[in-house]
């Protein structure tokens, strides 16, 4: 795993006459520094290993002790785009404690990779790549992972302890349908709620109905003294019964009722198995084996959106900007309407003398054209592609002002794309005009990458080790301060 991302810089950053880095330059590079701080703050593996401590006999996560006196085995099990890198972190620790530790054994779901892992940390452990990188939906290799991981906890002895690390990315890699339901049409479903533009919360809502390990389901099968979760929130406002469709959370318990009204926002005559489906299980008493748990449960919360805004917060300050910041606590619906908002707060700063620096976090929803007009991209390089057509449309823009916008995905994923997201910056539009592209009808395509692929806007960091939603980073040139 390396110690920096892997950054591409497009290549063509203007130049003065004198071939020295123009302001337009700087503004840009500081852009992708302060970016690229606040995903490196929450990297999966440094995020663990700072966060925890383990002195032969208690383990400290968070700000959470246990006494794992007379533990005879470390279980770890989980799922998630990050949750190896948590993994790795929280195996060095162990070694770097130099103290004895109960012996491991577990399982992870997680996505292929191109990095290696060090052998050497992972005895007694199964690292299973259940899907392929840019493909977030499950595979039978994801349902298979996910049996094992509940014959894992299932098995354990209550003076074992059980380690859940949970990460964005979690739901797709933790797969269990309920009898009757095939993994075909549980696919199907949530690829048609995202298409539609369904939020994070109605889609985990949804699924954590129609499955055997969300909604607590880890939790009941597990036999251990301990499951403690630790988890990397991809969810804003961090309602753990949503991240990653809430596998060890047992309360509140999973709503059919809500997931039929889900269904019947956007699909009201689709999906009859389902619904079928939906209507039996209210009709079914599970409480006693929903809120009695045979194990003490836990839930550490380690990093979220909040930790990457206020990392990058810190850069800003650091290259001498004076920044507003902010984590959005919950969906920030239409990316379009995201875009005209965040372009309007672009110009109205530009005209005064105090923030040069706009930061924001969250994760704004987009409903897809139709597939035989659709191009491809992800959320972040629609939602910086809306921001320049509205500052294109609103003339309000200093054609001569420095600034760079960039809006990229903490996971390094952007939709089925090699892209994290996108930057706009005058070096970008400039291309836009020499090509004579318009913004609007690739917009409206969905069809982001490859306008930005041809104006050189793409960002692309490969796999991060973390996923903590969105990170938009706006410079401004003339206030910035030496």
């Amino acid at each position: 795993m390396p110690d920096r991302l892997p950054f591409h810089v497009p290549p063509n950053f203007p130049k003065n006459e004198r071939g020295s880095a123009t302001s337009s330059d700087q503004v840009s590079r500081d852009a992708f520094q302060i970016w690229r701080y606040g995903v490196d703050a929450v990297r999966a593996d440094r995020v663990v290993e700072t966060q925890s401590s383990w002195d032969g006999r208690w383990l400290t996560l968070g700000e959470q002790i246990w006494d794992l006196k007379g533990c005879s085995r470390l279980i770890l099990v989980g799922a998630g785009k990050a949750c190896d890198g948590m993994l790795l972190g929280l195996l060095r620790m162990l070694q770097k404690s130099g103290r004895p530790f109960p012996s491991l054994a577990g399982w992870l779901n997680i996505p292929e990779r191109t990095a290696p892992w060090p052998a050497d940390l992972s005895s007694g452990i199964t690292l299973c790549h259940a899907r392929p990188q840019g493909m977030n939906q499950p595979t039978e290799k994801v349902v298979s992972g996910t049996h094992e991981i509940l014959k894992l906890v299932s098995n354990a002895h209550p003076n074992d302890c059980v380690i859940a690390l949970i990460s964005g990315g979690g739901s797709a890699l933790l797969c269990s349908p309920i009898e009757g339901l095939s993994l075909l049409e549980k696919v199907e479903l949530t690829k048609a709620l995202s298409d539609s533009g369904a939020n994070i919360e109605q889609l985990n809502s949804v699924r954590r109905c129609l499955s055997n390990v969300k909604g607590g389901g880890l939790a009941r099968a597990c036999n251990a003294k301990h499951l403690i979760t630790c988890i990397l929130s991809d969810v804003l406002g961090d309602p753990l019964e949503i991240i990653a469709s809430g596998p060890t959370v047992l309360t509140p318990e999973p709503d059919a009722s809500y997931a039929l009204k889900v269904l019947d926002t956007f699909f009201p005559n689709q999906f009859a198995n389902i619904r079928a489906l939906l209507r039996k299980a209210l009709h079914q008493d599970h409480l006693q084996s929903r809120t009695n748990p045979r194990c003490e449960l836990a839930h550490v919360l380690l990093a979220n959106n909040a930790t990457a805004v206020d990392a990058a917060g810190q850069k800003a300050v650091e290259l001498g900007y004076r920044y507003w910041m902010h984590s959005a606590p919950k969906s920030e619906g239409d990316v379009q309407t995201l875009g005209e908002k965040i372009a309007s707060q672009m110009v109205a700063t530009s005209t005064q003398e105090h923030i040069d620096c706009l930061i924001s976090g969250g994760e704004p929803t987009v409903a897809l054209p139709p597939i035989e007009t659709r191009g491809i991209g992800g959320r972040n390089q629609q939602l910086a592609l809306s921001v320049l057509l509205h500052l294109q449309r609103n003339q309000a823009w200093d054609p001569q002002q420095d600034f760079a916008f960039i809006s990229g995905g903490t996971d390094g994923e952007d939709g089925p794309t090699d892209a994290a997201g996108a930057m706009i910056n005058r070096m970008v539009i400039e291309n836009m005009n020499k090509l004579g592209l318009n913004p609007a009808d690739y917009l409206e395509r969905c069809d982001a990458y490859r306008f930005f692929e041809q104006t050189q806007g793409l960002i692309i960091t490969g796999p991060t080790w973390t996923n903590v939603c969105d990170l938009r980073v706006t410079v401004l040139s003339q206030l910035k301060t030496t």
